[in-house]
């Protein structure tokens, strides 16, 4: 396999990720897009709490996926890629995903921009997402 078909195949593989997120309140369809994920992945989200200091979160897939459902049971929500950048070397990879996102609809729509860093490994010649991290842009941190 040719590193622009490894790239081609990762970007397809995000972008999956990213449109099984996006839609309309209520629960997911994950089965869509698990394989995708190595069995003992970690999902990170960093940010800054309401004390105003840092917090790391850090899940299985499984756990992430029970934090959206709650986070999104009433909330529609978008979230896409704007910026992709993909580094292979050998078995492994990594992307930066700048990504915009939606929360709600109409007036009352909030919306934020962040960065995913995606770890992938090559395993049995697949592609299995190993770790996602990401942060969101607020006061004092921007993509510009």
């Amino acid at each position: 396999m040719t590193l622009d078909q490894d790239r081609r195949i990762i970007r397809e593989m995000l972008r999956d990720d990213y449109a099984m997120l996006s839609g309309p309140a209520g629960p997911r369809d994950y089965d869509r897009v698990k394989h995708y994920f190595h069995p003992a992945a970690r999902l990170v989200r960093t940010g800054i709490g309401p004390d105003g200091e840092p917090f790391t979160t850090v899940m299985s897939v499984d756990d992430h996926h029970a934090d959206v459902d709650e986070k999104l049971a009433k909330l529609d929500f978008l979230e896409e890629e704007l910026e992709h950048d993909c580094e292979i070397f050998g078995n492994v990879a990594r992307v930066r995903s700048v990504y915009r996102s939606v929360y709600g609809s109409g007036g009352a729509a909030r919306e934020n921009r962040g960065v995913n860093f995606f770890n992938l490994v090559r395993e049995n010649g697949e592609w299995k997402i190993i770790s996602v991290v990401w942060d969101n842009e607020r006061d004092g941190l921007s993509l510009g």
